[in-house]
């Protein structure tokens, strides 16, 4: 057969499971995955909802996925077909100046998988195959035996709190506050409090934060929009450091007012539109605000190096197991918020 299912956005709300052409090897490095797991992200609710101009109807959306090289091109070196992969969220180059400094998220080529309209399109990982353009680049052999679980995490959300932490520098004791305790703000939360730091997570959703509590990290609940002094003693202008794992006014306001004179704050969060913010109050502080991009190719070796401290926490990451014809359903409730992140079994029955 040459066809595959997909999941593809048609319109704000609105997703399908679709039956396409199966993708062709392109380019002499393109490589064809043939999918296995794939992820839900809270990047794709910003697609979902319509929140990304130009975004084209059609396009397979999904950027967390992991799978086995069915073809390779004659350039590719490093994968061979059969072999287990876990593909990054986007591809780069990996020969430009900013590959060769780490800095793959400035590449020049990068682009999102599942993604269209802000970057030429890219179709994504909820998908049976799915065409990986610089193979050798955007993808890591997975052990075999190994859990997928870690493969997903390896894409976008452990690189993504790996970075923010980076960022952050964090001496042991100091306290951290993350805002969000989605996957990206539970996971930072996890490695901030392994790594000494002393880490509260601010959350909106009662669900979200009894869930975190669960895996034993602080949370404190507060309401959306409630100014942080109102919220509870001790918060507001309390901690050292922030991540703003939300993004977007309301996340990146709450981070900041949790901030100490001459706090550190980073934005991981994905930021769309404009809104303003109190630059006058920010210097007079000497808040320190800066913004990572999770870079799954810069940080591979502390991706992997990581992943035995998050290994406690891959139960508390997937909340769901779906099949891949179950996601359009489930963007629903995500969009909600009455779920949290799937394992999405495309290439094997659920058990």
């Amino acid at each position: 057969m040459n066809t595959m299912r997909a999941v593809v956005w048609e319109g704000p709300q609105r997703l399908r499971l679709a039956t396409l052409p199966r993708p062709a090897l392109l380019a002499p490095d393109d490589a064809l995955l043939r999918v296995t797991h794939a992820s839900t992200c809270g990047t794709d609710l910003h697609i979902y909802r319509g929140a990304v101009p130009g975004f084209e109807p059609g396009t397979v959306i999904g950027h967390e996925f992991v799978g086995v090289v069915a073809a390779a091109g004659p350039a590719v070196k490093s994968l061979r077909p059969g072999q287990r992969a876990a593909c990054a969220d986007f591809i780069a180059c990996g020969e430009c100046e900013s590959c060769a400094a780490g800095r793959h998220a400035q590449c020049a080529e990068r682009r999102l998988f599942g993604f269209s309209g802000l970057q030429p399109r890219l179709d994504g990982g909820l998908a049976e195959y799915v065409r990986v353009p610089r193979a050798d680049v955007a993808l890591t052999p997975l052990a075999d035996g190994a859990d997928p679980r870690f493969g997903l995490l390896s894409g976008d959300v452990m690189p993504t709190a790996l970075g923010a932490l980076q960022r952050l520098a964090l001496a042991p004791g100091e306290r951290l506050a993350v805002v969000g305790a989605g996957p990206v703000g539970v996971l930072t939360a996890w490695l901030a409090a392994r790594r000494g730091a002393e880490v509260l997570l601010l959350e909106a959703n009662p669900a979200r934060a009894a869930r975190a509590r669960s895996g034993g990290l602080a949370v404190a609940e507060i309401a959306v929009g409630q100014p942080l002094s109102d919220a509870a003693l001790g918060l507001a202008g309390m901690f050292d450091a922030a991540v703003d794992a939300v993004g977007g006014e309301t996340g990146l306001k709450t981070a900041l007012a949790a901030l100490r004179p001459r706090g550190r704050l980073v934005g991981a969060g994905s930021q769309a539109g404009r809104f303003e913010l109190d630059w006058g109050a920010l210097m007079q502080r000497e808040i320190a605000l800066q913004f990572v991009i999770g870079d799954p190719i810069g940080l591979r070796g502390e991706v992997a190096a990581a992943m035995a401290d998050c290994e406690p926490a891959l139960d508390l990451m997937f909340s769901d197991r779906l099949r891949l014809d179950e996601v359009p359903d489930y963007f629903a409730a995500l969009y909600r918020r009455e779920r949290f992140k799937a394992l999405v079994c495309v290439a094997e029955e659920r058990t």
